[in-house]
């Protein structure tokens, strides 16, 4: 939250009196500038306020301008600076909206990519499957051969003996 200042706070802060600063506050609110209010419908000072209470002061000193003239500088500064601050927050969004494409297009070429990888990952899978699998019918089938001829071997030795 902002830091709230009281009218005298202002007013010894800026090393003026209360009454100049209403003077000042007064001139501000009829060119347009709006101060926020308290309960007991004081006005409440921003940092931003005091700022522009400064502005007019330097200006009014330093430029040898009536209070008017000052007040109108300052205000028309505020809008300066609100039409710099649109520009460049209508850069900002668009500098966004062209990283967030960028962004987005890079993601995408990532997922086709790993879609890839996937797709050769379960191709190199079941390949390793159906080479295993012939592997082992191959020693199944030896096996069962093998267990064949001892039988045949073992029944012609029994028979033999038979003989």
């Amino acid at each position: 939250m902002e830091q709230t200042y009281f009218g005298s706070e202002v007013a010894s802060t800026l090393k003026i009196g209360s009454s100049t600063l209403r003077k000042y506050s007064l001139a501000l609110e009829e060119q347009g500038y709006t101060f926020d209010r308290g309960v007991n419908n004081s006005r409440i000072f921003y940092q931003k306020d005091v700022a522009m209470i400064q502005r007019i002061m330097n200006a009014m000193t330093k430029k040898n301008i009536t209070l008017e003239q000052a007040v109108k500088l300052g205000i028309s500064t505020i809008i300066e600076d609100t039409v710099a601050t649109d520009v460049i927050d209508k850069r900002d969004e668009s500098s966004k909206d062209l990283a967030m494409s960028e962004r987005l297009e890079r993601l995408e070429k990532i997922n086709l990519e790993l879609v890839k990888r996937l797709e050769e990952q379960q191709r190199m899978l079941l390949e390793r499957d159906v080479k295993r699998d012939e592997q082992l019918m191959t020693v199944l089938r030896e096996v069962q051969e093998s267990k064949q001829l001892i039988a045949v071997a073992k029944s012609k030795k029994w028979w033999e003996l038979w003989k």
